[in-house]
């Protein structure tokens, strides 16, 4: 490492190196993030979702609020927001509100940018029926009877994505379980049934 950084980050406080730190990590990790997105489509993961309630009809491709590229640009907000304030002389609680505020912007920022995106790529290009016949899990609770509000993770053209699902039985089926797609209902929605019950038509 050339001489003048190693100067540099000898001179910063203690504090300074752990937002930096933050920081310049966080930036790292969520540039190479956006660089795999464009490069192989949306690869992210979520580590929560908030309930959609927006009907059977609504397709999401997986991209949560709380995924982890709105975690990772939360940091990066958090961190840079930080040194930033730090430097302007104010004192840590208000650093860490206003920093803890501009990293939830941030965070927001990301998961509707993302989302827009994915539209985007989605629209006129998937097609659900290619659906039908894949295996899949269950990502959120499906309720029996055609009720509303499941979800289920499943291949389609190659890709892993997460679409509305329904079922016909009575039992709930519960995250995790394996699941097959029967039938494509409407635009986006998703027919299943668990594997042991799925026999396919002669």
């Amino acid at each position: 490492m050339p001489d003048f950084i190693n100067t540099w980050w000898d001179s910063l406080s203690f504090v300074l190196k752990l937002f930096y730190g933050i920081a310049i990590l966080s930036a790292v990790v969520l540039g190479l993030q956006m660089i795999t997105t464009f490069l192989l489509g949306d690869t992210d993961t979520d580590v929560g979702d908030f309930a959609d309630a927006d009907g059977l009809e609504h397709h999401d491709s997986g991209v949560g609020v709380l995924s982890v590229k709105s975690v990772t640009a939360f940091f990066t907000g958090f961190g840079w927001t930080a040194i930033g304030f730090i430097r302007m002389g104010l004192t840590m609680p208000l650093v860490i509100l206003f920093a803890g505020l501009i990293g939830v912007g941030m965070m927001f920022l990301i998961y509707f940018v993302m989302k827009s995106l994915m539209k985007l790529s989605d629209s006129g290009t998937m097609d659900y029926a290619n659906a039908v016949g894949q295996p899949g899990t269950v990502y959120v609770t499906i309720p029996p009877t055609k009720g509303p509000g499941g979800q289920v993770e499943t291949m389609i053209q190659g890709r892993l994505v997460t679409a509305e699902a329904i079922q016909r039985g009575n039992e709930p089926l519960k995250p995790g379980t394996r699941v097959q797609v029967i039938e494509k209902i409407g635009t986006s929605t998703l027919l299943v049934e668990p594997v042991e019950c799925y026999f396919p038509e002669v």
